[in-house]
């Protein structure tokens, strides 16, 4: 049987997805919650400096959410394969949702 990944929409508590999530860099990634930066993400299941564990990952380089095709595919690959039990959530949707949000909360509508 083959294995690809494909995106699959799914609703999610945006509160929780913040509280939760690791965000992927070109070496290292950091917490969302409390940005905390550096973390050596291969195995990684909470923040050193807070503490929160990880529930998602996501990645704001290029090869996993603005490129298609191939490149994408084997960027989600390889976090994928170094944190595996964690949920891969697209880091444009993540940023747009959270941009919306702010601006809502912002303007207090």
């Amino acid at each position: 049987m083959s294995h690809f990944f494909i995106r699959v929409w799914q609703s999610l508590d945006v509160e929780d997805l913040k509280r939760h999530l690791l965000i992927v860099g070109d070496l290292t990634a950091d917490c969302a919650a409390c940005r905390h930066l550096g973390i050596e993400y291969q195995g990684t299941r909470q923040c050193p400096g807070c503490g929160t564990p990880f529930k998602y990952i996501t990645a704001r380089t290029s090869g996993a959410s603005g490129v298609s095709g191939k490149g994408r595919g084997a960027a989600v690959k390889r976090i994928k394969d170094r944190c595996p039990d964690l949920t891969f959530v697209d880091y444009e949707d993540y940023k747009e949702i959270t941009g919306k949000q702010q601006a809502r909360d912002f303007f207090g509508s």
